[in-house]
């Protein structure tokens, strides 16, 4: 007889299967090599399209996803989705080689786009919360060029948000931005620039309103 301990992960593991079963989730791969992991997930109604050669996609135990699109186009991609976050909506799209999406623990993230190419990366710290309609890009997809020397002026870069970051809706998050724990980023903001810990900032582009606060899930 198997030990409760995997008596208990087996029984998640399969209603995890079913679940995905009864409620229409689909999985494509065209390419070779690709790895999904995704056990003891929840998944309602997704996506998932794998395309190219030696991509994959971790969805830790606990996470629940409901209508998400996750793509992942190119080489050497990786996309991971940390345990007991929520995913509701939204596209997740990783594009040409070595690209990275890492989502953090208990993340909470609502019909966002989210687009990451050219081998760089976007991170989100762990119980961020990102609200309805954000836009987070580590790339402006084409390229401007110097008309002379046809140099690129414009190359990608990372994004990272620390742990426990709150995005409003429809925030823009463009490339290069770094975004402090606890920060939060008001509903409609474009965000060009660095985002000190702990400070509150809105506005198009976004500017500091405040200092030195912090933020919770709870209506207190």
């Amino acid at each position: 007889m198997p030990t409760t301990l995997a008596h208990s992960v087996w029984l998640r593991r399969l209603r995890a299967i079913l679940y995905r079963h009864w409620h229409r989730t689909t999985i494509l791969r065209q390419g070779t090599g690709h790895v999904v992991q995704y056990n003891d997930a929840l998944l309602h109604r997704c996506r998932i399209e794998l395309q190219g050669k030696n991509n994959s996609l971790e969805i830790a135990a606990g996470a629940r996803l409901w209508d998400v699109t996750i793509r992942l186009i190119g080489e050497s991609l990786h996309c991971r989705i940390g345990p007991g976050s929520r995913l509701r909506g939204g596209l997740y799209q990783l594009e040409d080689s070595g690209s990275r999406l890492e989502i953090g623990d208990s993340a909470t993230i609502f019909n966002p786009m989210m687009i990451v190419c050219e081998g760089g990366l976007i991170r989100l710290g762990n119980d961020c919360l990102i609200a309805y309609g954000s836009d987070i890009r580590n790339s402006d997809a084409h390229s401007v060029i110097d008309a002379t020397t046809r140099a690129r002026l414009n190359p990608a870069a990372d994004v990272i948000l620390g742990d426990h970051v709150w995005i409003g809706n429809q925030v823009q998050i463009l490339k290069g931005v770094k975004i402090g724990a606890r920060a939060v980023v008001a509903a409609r903001s474009v965000v060009t620039k660095d985002v000190a810990p702990g400070t509150l900032v809105a506005g198009l582009p976004a500017r500091v309103m405040r200092e030195g606060i912090d933020w919770d899930h709870r209506r207190l």
